[in-house]
């Protein structure tokens, strides 16, 4: 990683592709807008940074020259362009977001600016500081943005959406709780768990689901996740199917979802019956230990993506 970030001609095309992608990118661009990137290149320019991004963050390297970025424009594009952009031009950009988000919008490798319609006016509020670049605004878009992307029910999309869903609402926590709270207490949480869940026995066992049901539970949205119907779904086909049939990603998704559902107060809260059925269920997760299949690679036109990249990733319990 340090040969990449010592490598100031690969930064320079890196800055390249991305300003020439924005909709208000300089005069001074190598690109017209005739001649914008394609999207496999511009979609390998966001997987290779947001590997650089989380490998400096890991190694603190150092770095010899910064990228700048739009976080605003990152956002809005998400919000208001995503039907102008193809699948994996969206995952690729999640894939960049979730890498920022982990390390606190403060990566060295990246230099991000902020806008109007993610931050109000200076001087900035508390919470706005304390949120900068993204600002409480830019939360509450961003957040509503992942909502609506996880209801495409396209399977990388999916996968990249609720992971940089998680970092959000870690980055968040760190910053600043009680945006967090606000952010995963809208109303519109709950909708996106019951039609997610209302999809069929696949959905009830997919670790996008689990996930995001786990990080609304964990971050204090109980309200928006009930027994009935939500759980007890998710229990009949787990148990319908057997956890034998699982794969490892589901298998610890879902014994992840149900410890953090005994740790959860839900309303109305569980009777012991249903605890006992919850821990049960637990107990094979537990003894089960599926095969640990080698990664796939996925090919996209031009463009080649480990799956394993988009893993849904783990919440840790505190």
């Amino acid at each position: 990683v340090s040969v990449l970030l010592s490598n100031s001609g690969l930064m320079d095309q890196l800055q390249t592709v991305l300003s020439s992608s924005s909709s208000s990118s300089s005069s001074s661009s190598l690109f017209t807008p005739s001649t914008c990137p394609p999207s496999a290149l511009l979609c390998c320019s966001h997987l290779l940074l947001s590997s650089l991004v989380t490998l400096q963050h890991v190694h603190s390297s150092q770095v010899q020259k910064s990228i700048s970025w739009s976080l605003d424009e990152a956002v809005q594009r998400l919000l208001v362009q995503k039907r102008n952009m193809d699948n994996l031009s969206l995952v690729s950009l999640l894939r960049l977001l979730q890498a920022l988000l982990d390390a606190d919008l403060e990566s060295e490798v990246v230099s991000l600016t902020s806008g109007p319609s993610l931050v109000g006016p200076r001087p900035l509020g508390v919470e706005d500081g304390s949120l900068y670049p993204l600002g409480t605004r830019g939360a509450q878009c961003l957040s509503t943005a992942l909502s609506g992307l996880l209801l495409q029910k396209h399977e990388l999309l999916l996968r990249a959406s609720v992971n940089c869903l998680g970092s959000l609402l870690g980055f968040l926590q760190r910053r600043s709780p009680s945006t967090a709270k606000f952010v995963v207490c809208q109303q519109w949480n709950r909708f996106l768990v019951y039609c997610l869940l209302s999809s069929g026995e696949s959905y009830r066992l997919h670790p996008v689901v689990h996930k995001l049901i786990t990080i609304l539970l964990k971050h204090g949205n109980s309200a928006a996740v009930l027994w009935e119907p939500d759980l007890l779904w998710v229990m009949e086909a787990v148990e319908l199917r057997g956890v034998k049939e699982l794969s490892e990603e589901a298998t610890q998704s879902l014994r992840l979802l149900l410890t953090q559902t005994l740790r959860s107060v839900l309303q109305p809260p569980l009777t012991e019956e249903q605890k006992q059925r919850v821990k049960s269920v637990i107990k094979s997760l537990a003894l089960h230990t599926p095969p640990n299949l080698p990664s796939k690679v996925l090919r996209f036109g031009d463009v080649s993506i480990c799956l394993s990249d988009f893993t849904v990733k783990s919440e840790v319990f505190q």
